[in-house]
């Protein structure tokens, strides 16, 4: 029989649902996911590119093709959102796993799917919560396999690394853990090292087949030229203000109790394996220095509620409501920045999107829609100069399929 916070859970995820639901625009955001909704709406897609995202292009295809009466911009995202529930569901599960307490994997579920980030990529058609699910499907087969020793757990995370792969070629930076992982354990692994490694080589070789009949370069898997030049680059001023701006970011996702993963860290158990499997992650985004890079930040935040969720078992009496504090802590900050010179500056260049709301609150119902962006879009010099003009192709293109089809 399942204990109270297992049911607890389950109500939480589905008011949340209902919650992400409602926070859902009227129409695709601008950016990547007017871009994904349109080719989700073409059909299958076979490009490998790493901007493509091959297996979420394609899930986002066949539901499509499955369910083709529709809007497809609410189908996507109800895809997006059910990624998100489940992926919640079983952090949890890999929480417990960890020897966290019922009490707190349910607060971190909650400090989670609150977060603004996750919140955000969960009410848009985009890639991250599809992906977040199965990184937290591969960390959960990960260790059981290091607490059980079972070689089958070992199959299976190299499976769920082989679709990371295909979801995402960030899955690339998995690649010390992974590494790791098979030296501390390669007396037990060395007859299953092999077979492993070609389960996840033959995932990962299907991204080869587009090269192969000539689609696109071999190198377009790994990187664009927005990777190359924030990769590649080195200018210590710029990396000193990302990590100030990442720094931001993850308070602004889990306000104090971040302050709980400092006592998470003093728990030595798999301390090694969560820091290796964050670090290279942190790295990436504090050397991607672009506008969108809080969305890369969302693999290192599992391992950073791994420790806030320590953390909080070391303080047994904190109020289980306690998570609820972060959506009314934005709703205020939106409401007080939106009347600063901060705010004023927000709705300058991010009116078309939302302004001060867009920026800070992270439901996108009251955004304004793609029709009146295109009655303003040569009325103001501001769309062309924040990078609207790249997208009004997609966002004509958006206008024709509603029109058509809903």
């Amino acid at each position: 029989m399942h204990n109270k916070y297992y049911n607890y859970t389950i109500i939480f995820l589905f008011i949340l649902g209902i919650i992400y639901f409602f926070s859902v625009g009227k129409d695709p955001s601008l950016g990547d996911s007017i871009g994904f909704t349109i080719q989700g709406y073409h059909g299958f897609s076979f490009e490998s590119n790493a901007t493509n995202h091959f297996l979420f292009s394609n899930v986002l295809g066949l539901a499509h093709k499955i369910l083709p009466f529709i809007n497809v911009h609410f189908l996507f995202v109800g895809v997006c959102i059910i990624s998100g529930l489940l992926a919640l569901f079983y952090l949890r599960k890999l929480l417990i796993l960890l020897d966290i307490s019922e009490k707190s994997s349910l607060m971190c579920i909650m400090i989670f799917g609150l977060s603004f980030t996750f919140w955000r990529q969960a009410i848009i058609t985009e890639v991250y919560t599809f992906y977040i699910l199965f990184v937290i499907l591969f960390l959960i087969n990960v260790f059981k396999f290091l607490k059980q020793k079972d070689i089958k757990y070992f199959y299976y995370l190299s499976i769920f690394l082989g679709i990371l792969f295909l979801i995402h070629i960030q899955t690339i930076l998995f690649g010390p853990f992974y590494c790791y992982l098979i030296f501390k354990n390669f007396k037990l692994l060395k007859k299953n090292i092999i077979y492993g490694g070609l389960i996840t080589l033959s995932l990962f070789s299907i991204l080869l087949l587009p090269v192969a009949f000539g689609r696109h370069p071999l190198i377009s898997i790994f990187t664009d030229n927005a990777y190359e030049n924030s990769l590649f680059d080195y200018d210590p001023a710029t990396i000193f203000k990302s990590i100030m701006k990442n720094t931001v970011i993850l308070g602004y996702n889990f306000l104090f109790f971040i302050l709980f993963s400092f006592w998470g860290l003093k728990s030595k158990k798999y301390i090694n394996y969560l820091l290796i499997g964050a670090l290279p992650f942190l790295f990436f985004c504090i050397k991607h220095n672009v506008s969108d890079v809080y969305v890369f930040q969302l693999v290192p935040y599992v391992f950073i509620i791994i420790l806030i969720g320590r953390g909080l078992d070391r303080f047994p009496k904190i109020p289980l409501a306690l998570p609820i504090l972060i959506p009314v802590f934005y709703f205020a900050s939106f409401n007080f920045v939106k009347k600063t010179s901060v705010g004023e500056d927000f709705e300058k260049e991010k009116g078309f999107k939302g302004g001060t709301r867009y920026m800070l609150f992270p439901p996108l119902n009251q955004n304004p829609d793609l029709n009146s962006l295109l009655k303003n879009y040569k009325k103001d010099s501001l769309y062309e100069k924040y990078g609207v003009k790249e997208m009004y192709p997609l966002i004509i293109q958006w206008e024709e399929i509603k029109n058509k089809n809903y």
